[in-house]
């Protein structure tokens, strides 16, 4: 049987505008000709009849969200959390894909919880759409062109994102007293890895690099990690290869933000990282720094451990990280 037209209920809120997505990017196979098929709505208060339900069936019309559906998750009384949305991946047994999981619990929190009634939430575009009486037919063309939108996203991040993300990334296991961190070193222009490593695999610390020499320095917001020793002592190396030959105190380089003595190195305090360069600050020259430079810097200031090669218990005349303001080896000098 191929489905020549999808029934939804007029004015149709965003899950079975996702359930008709859903329908028509993976369910070919089950439902030939659903990718093509025409959208046309059920303006009348009640469910269709038995009569009716037989006529649709017979003129190959596929029903979502409306009694007699197997899409419908109003008639379920089992208390279970259904959507006509997850109903759909159910269905064509999708379920399990992790790029429609996001838009899934989306749609369950909006239909069921009634969470997403907020400016520049999609739930409530849509029903802005109705309010300013677009009409169905171009609120589920919007509707479905912004799900898609978002789902290509989607896909790029569970599949290209991850599989780059696998190949590439190196872990650094690090002790800061009682705890493990993980620093994630990687060099790559996709501009989503490094979110991945903190968002997907706990990562602490990511620090990326560039094919154009720019490094980008991410933190896990949950970890709290604090990044003024390691901002002012990459600061400091910046100027030392720029050729800045004056004395310099490295705790007046933690300041927020960038000057022009160092105007390649952003602190986003708010966000917790260190930018050389970003996608939307593309101008900014390349750190002189060595790639391992950095590494090793955030991994002494990250980890409570002292570097095989600081000698701050005896002299620190061979140190290379004292000199950079690391509090770790001041406070090994002062013991001594």
């Amino acid at each position: 049987m191929e489905i020549k037209k999808i029934l939804i209920p007029n004015k149709p809120h965003l899950d079975p505008i996702a359930a008709v997505f859903l329908l028509k990017q993976y369910g070919q196979k089950v439902f030939p000709g659903v990718e093509k098929a025409e959208i046309i709505f059920w303006e009348k208060s009640q469910d269709p009849s038995a009569e009716e339900l037989l006529k649709f069936k017979e003129n190959n019309v596929l029903i979502v969200d409306i009694g007699g559906s197997p899409f419908d998750h109003h008639s379920i009384t089992d208390g279970s959390k259904e959507t006509s949305a997850s109903l759909t991946a159910a269905y064509l047994k999708i379920e399990d894909k992790p790029e429609i999981n996001a838009l899934l619990n989306y749609v369950r929190e909006d239909d069921l919880e009634g969470l997403h009634n907020r400016y520049g939430d999609l739930a409530y575009l849509i029903k802005c759409f109705h309010k300013q009486n677009v009409t169905s037919e171009k609120v589920v063309e919007l509707g479905l062109r912004l799900i898609n939108y978002f789902q290509t996203s989607q896909i790029e991040w569970h599949y290209k994102v991850r599989e780059e993300y696998e190949k590439k990334i190196k872990i650094h296991r690090v002790k800061r007293f009682d705890k493990k961190l993980k620093i994630g070193v990687v060099e790559s222009d996709n501009s989503q890895i490094a979110n991945y490593g903190i968002t997907m695999d706990n990562l602490s610390v990511v620090i990326q690099k560039r094919s154009t020499g720019h490094v980008i320095i991410l933190t896990n917001k949950y970890h709290r990690i604090n990044l003024k020793e390691i901002v002012a002592a990459i600061r400091m190396r910046e100027l030392e290869l720029g050729g800045y030959n004056k004395e310099i105190n490295p705790a007046k380089l933690q300041f927020e933000g960038k000057n022009s003595l160092i105007p390649n190195w952003f602190y986003h305090k708010s966000l917790n990282s260190l930018l050389n360069g970003s996608d939307a600050m593309n101008k900014a020259e390349p750190t002189k720094l060595g790639f391992n430079e950095i590494v090793s810097f955030v991994w002494n200031g990250i980890s409570s451990e002292h570097s095989e090669y600081c000698d701050c218990d005896q002299d620190g005349a061979s140190c290379p990280f004292v000199k950079y303001g690391f509090g770790k080896c001041r406070e090994r000098i002062r013991k001594q």
